[in-house]
């Protein structure tokens, strides 16, 4: 048997971490490679029983199973969380998990009719998900209502969305009593918020050092070197702030950029040019491997741990589809409650800045082998698309935005699973980037402009004209601005927006002595951790108010059934004709083209309360055909016997836009049509 090593270059046992193991600790006493490497080998063989061993006493949830919040966590305590200060509004700061929890609580005692606080997971860090369940009456027409669910902070970077997420819940309440539209909501429909999916990695904006990722605590040897998170980053300048390093060194890949050398661009051999920068992240080569902070702390984002796309043995993506604590449980709550009809995430995915691309209607399966030939749906279906166009067009009225902007789309994202696999309408946002508020400070500056009394309404005779010198220095800056490098473009234009509204969010680059590269440059600064996604402090009121009336807007587009006209027809000796008209009053249909294809949206149905025996024509129950938004209907008729009735009740039931129940009046001496009243308004 031979043993084939690569070429890699490994360090002496020497030089490696005194912390690594006991085992390690001994080889180092031992001298020589050789034994070292036989007895890594040998623990990996004693060690794998034992994992397997552990993975077995500590089993993953089956599929389909309710996933179960802790005991001791099942409901926010009441005593426990106070209010949080003053200075903790989520329009200056931003909501550490514990503040979190103190403002959920104290909603929810103040609103104890309308607003519940459950948690549905605790993370690695003992932290719990907490799930906020809005809408007034009895929690079985709660479960029977159409509902949204709001989804923030799935990646841990994202504190915007979690200061969104709270705001609307805080403005629904507070509005509940004295704003109809906000009543009629919360009274028809349910809302379900989840504020932060990834508990664990958003307090590394409240840690020292700030370090940003968007992944969870979860150990994982992202190197491959039999170390767990052993080469993470290090505050180099004491500044409190993981930012980057830049080493000038031949064997990098950048050059500076030469319009801002406060910036790197990759050096394009195309055009001669020769890569002098290395660009890393702050820190030193732990394990010496001559790589930098491959190996840091954190394993999993929660955002490519989905089931649709998923990217196997991608090195963020999990051990498997719904891998963690919080992604199953996020999983299980929607798969248990059927009625969510919308959801909207926050994260890095985004299909509302720009109306996202669509393929055909797949073929509706039926027969035998219905299954067989049939391929994953690429993109939305084009019956959909209209209303991704549409709630692109509210997102980008509300945020204020002129114009389609670039999206983005990511393997495995919980976005793509809802809609591709679930068949629900999924938005995905990314709720604020540099990109967006340069489109904002543009639409600002032009609104500016066209204030009446601005200067620039004046006649063009009260200006003055402009000198040849003028004229000559236009023409030598557009020609500058030809002849200007474009690859860097868009990153010098946020690197200004930064300069004028919050030039604290880079920090120039400030020279150090490193140990790894001694007698060479190296440099510590660049943005700080967060600042590329998520506002400044002053801005996080404003940011979070359009969204807020985004969300409000989205959840009024739920579906919602009515029934329009019941009319019983006497035929004969207790012989009836019935027609029942049911319709759609909300803007969403009954069920997306995709949510058929996938057949995980059933259809709307009449059930009728009669034997199956009485109907002449017709069944007890009926399915309807897909019921279009904005007052689509849709008709049954039967053809009953209905001996010693005066009245037949039924109730219609559809899975996203809720119930109705009625009446059916029966003539005994007339022939003449009656119109059936509803018994009650629809659920």
């Amino acid at each position: 048997m031979r043993l084939i090593v690569s070429h890699r270059k490994f360090p002496p046992l020497a030089d490696w971490p005194a912390g690594s193991t006991p085992l390690f600790a001994f080889a180092r006493k031992q001298g020589g490679r050789l034994v070292g490497w036989f007895l890594l080998v040998a623990a990996s063989l004693f060690l794998m029983p034992v994992a397997v061993a552990t993975n077995q006493l500590n089993p993953q949830p089956r599929r389909g199973a309710v996933v179960k919040p802790p005991a001791k966590s099942a409901a926010l305590p009441a005593d426990e969380y106070l209010a949080p200060p003053d200075n903790c509004c989520e329009a200056t700061s931003y909501y550490s998990n514990r503040y979190l929890s103190e403002h959920l609580a104290l909603v929810a005692r103040e609103h104890p009719d309308l607003v519940r606080v459950v948690s549905i997971a605790q993370s690695l860090g003992k932290r719990e998900v907490w799930l906020v369940e809005m809408g007034q009456g009895a929690e079985a027409d709660r479960k029977t209502r159409p509902a949204m669910l709001l989804v923030a902070g799935i990646e841990g970077a994202d504190l915007i969305g979690c200061s969104a997420a709270v705001a609307w819940v805080k403005r629904l309440v507070e509005q509940y009593k004295t704003c109809s539209d906000i009543a009629e909501l919360l009274d028809t429909k349910t809302i379900y918020v989840i504020p932060r999916l990834n508990a664990d990695t958003a307090e590394g904006f409240f840690a020292q050092p700030k370090l940003e990722t968007s992944l969870n605590n979860k150990p994982v040897d992202n190197d491959q070197d039999g170390l767990i998170d052993e080469d993470g980053p290090e505050d180099l300048n004491g500044d409190g702030l993981i930012t980057w390093m830049r080493v000038e060194d031949r064997e990098g890949d950048y050059v500076l950029d030469p319009a801002d050398d406060r910036l790197l661009v990759k050096a394009d051999h195309l055009k001669g040019e020769v890569g002098k920068w290395r660009y890393l992240t702050e820190g030193i080569d732990n394990d010496r491997d001559e790589q930098w902070n491959e190996d840091g702390p954190g394993g999993v984002n929660f955002n490519r741990n989905f089931p649709y796309n998923y990217e196997f043995f991608a090195p963020d993506a999990g051990l498997h589809q719904v891998s963690e604590a919080e992604t199953r449980a996020l999983a299980e709550f929607v798969v248990g409650h059927t009625n969510i009809g919308i959801v909207v995430t926050y994260g890095a995915a985004d299909n509302l800045l720009k109306t996202p691309g669509s393929a055909p209607s797949a073929p509706a399966p039926s027969g035998e082998g219905r299954s067989r030939g049939r391929k994953p749906t690429p993109a939305i279906d084009q019956n959909d698309l209209p209303y991704y166009r549409v709630m692109g067009e509210k997102y980008r009225e509300s945020l204020g935005l002129k114009k389609e902007m670039e999206g983005a789309s990511y393997p495995g994202t919980f976005s793509d699973w809802i809609y591709f696999h679930r068949g629900r309408l999924s938005l995905a946002a990314c709720p604020w980037s540099p990109a967006v508020a340069i489109e904002l400070a543009k639409a600002n500056q032009k609104k500016e402009k066209a204030e009446p009394g601005d200067s620039t309404d004046a006649p063009d005779q009260d200006k003055e004209p402009k000198s040849a010198t003028e004229e000559g220095d236009k023409e030598v800056s557009q020609k500058s601005k030809t002849d200007q490098d474009k690859r860097n473009e868009q990153q010098r234009k946020e690197l200004k927006w930064f300069d004028e509204y919050a030039p604290e969010a880079f920090i120039r680059w400030q020279p150090i002595e490193h140990p790894d590269f001694p007698g060479q440059r190296v440099e510590v600064g660049g943005y700080c951790p967060f600042s590329q996604s998520n506002p400044p402090p002053g801005m996080i009121g404003d940011i979070a108010a359009r969204h807020v009336d985004f969300l409000t807007k989205v959840a009024q587009q739920l579906p919602r059934i009515s029934i329009r006209k019941v009319e019983a027809k006497r035929l004969g000796e207790d012989v009836y004709e019935i027609t029942i008209q049911v319709e759609n009053t909300g803007f969403l249909p009954t069920s997306l083209a995709h949510g058929q294809t996938t057949r995980e949206v059933y259809p709307t149905r009449i059930i009728i309360e009669m034997d199956n025996k009485c109907f002449l024509s017709g069944s007890r129950i009926t399915n309807l055909p897909t019921i279009q938004g904005s007052s689509g209907m849709a008709e049954s008729r039967y053809v009953v016997h209905a001996p010693n009735r005066d009245r037949i009740n039924f109730k219609v039931v559809s899975m996203l836009a809720g119930q109705a129940e009625g009446i059916i009046e029966l003539a005994k001496n007339r022939s003449s049509s009656l119109v059936a009243r509803p018994s009650q308004e629809p659920k």
